[in-house]
């Protein structure tokens, strides 16, 4: 589907002053899935369609980002974003759900398991911001002081596609998906909220959690792009070896947005990370994404 159809299935639950949007498939056990920067939940657009036959999935626009609130003046910080997931969780009754995280979704998905461990009944890291190995060079220009004035939504726009399609993708991705992924921030308005974004990025609070994964008592999945030159697959491989029975899984021929490089070999771990058998019409959904040779 494509993005606009997309952002017409999300529904929006208010959360004190602030509200999340976020997108509810299926039935079953729930599945969280969280985005990074510079996305929101469209990045699973193709994936979560697919757990949906066998699964409840939610997948939220954190708060700042896509077409959740993004008035200024609040912290966008990976750890306060796990304090809204929590929140938002608890106002939908999910506990032990499975979450499968991407990028800046992944640092939200360790404190969110580290301090709200009954969230967290298995967890799935994709291409994971984690330790100092973040942020981006594009980031950390994006979140200077001075980008708002500086650069317009257009230029913004640009610079981002060029980065992406440079360096996220290890093929060209079906049409119309990075404008898609990029479609919240082609505003004004949103590229005001994708500057405080890129400014709340923050290795402490990667660094605060990194002690306690250790101690993470749930089945832990990491899925990495081989070719992934925004985090580099030893950051993966890192993860791996500091929680304890985390199953590590280096995706071949893949980049940073391994869901959409390889989505069949991504939608089949995941099944069985899930521990159900793949229906054969969720593979071939999934899929379906993948543009031709």
């Amino acid at each position: 589907m494509n993005w606009r159809e997309w952002q017409a299935r999300q529904a929006v639950v208010e959360l004190g002053d602030r509200f999340l949007s976020y997108v509810d498939l299926g039935t079953g056990r729930p599945v969280v899935m969280l985005h990074g920067i510079p996305t929101w939940s469209f990045l699973w657009s193709a994936l979560a369609p697919a757990l949906a036959l066998t699964h409840r999935v939610l997948v939220p626009d954190l708060l700042g980002y896509g077409y959740s609130d993004r008035r200024d003046c609040f912290d966008r910080s990976v750890s306060r974003q796990a304090e809204v997931v929590d929140a938002w969780m608890d106002r939908l009754g999910v506990v032990d759900a499975v979450v499968v995280a991407h990028d800046v979704g992944g640092g939200v998905a360790q404190h969110l398991a580290v301090r709200f461990p009954r969230r967290v009944g298995r967890l799935c890291l994709m291409d994971s911001v984690c330790y100092d190995a973040w942020p981006l060079e594009l980031m950390l220009q994006l979140g200077h002081p001075g980008a708002v004035r500086k650069l317009s939504a257009e230029a913004v726009q640009r610079l981002l596609k060029l980065g992406m399609r440079r360096g996220g993708f290890a093929r060209a991705p079906p049409d119309g998906v990075i404008e898609g992924l990029l479609a919240p921030y082609a505003t004004e308005v949103g590229k005001v909220s994708l500057v405080r974004n890129a400014v709340s990025l923050n290795t402490n609070h990667t660094l605060e959690v990194a002690p306690r994964l250790g101690h993470l008592g749930v089945p832990v999945l990491i899925l990495w792009g081989e070719d992934d030159g925004f985090l580099p697959p030893k950051y993966g491989e890192r993860l791996a070896w500091d929680i304890p029975g985390a199953r590590y899984v280096k995706v071949p021929g893949a980049k940073h947005f391994v869901m959409w490089d390889a989505p069949h070999m991504v939608a089949t771990e995941l099944f069985r990370f899930l521990g159900v058998e793949a229906p054969a019409e969720a593979v071939e959904r999934a899929s379906a994404s993948l543009p031709p040779p």
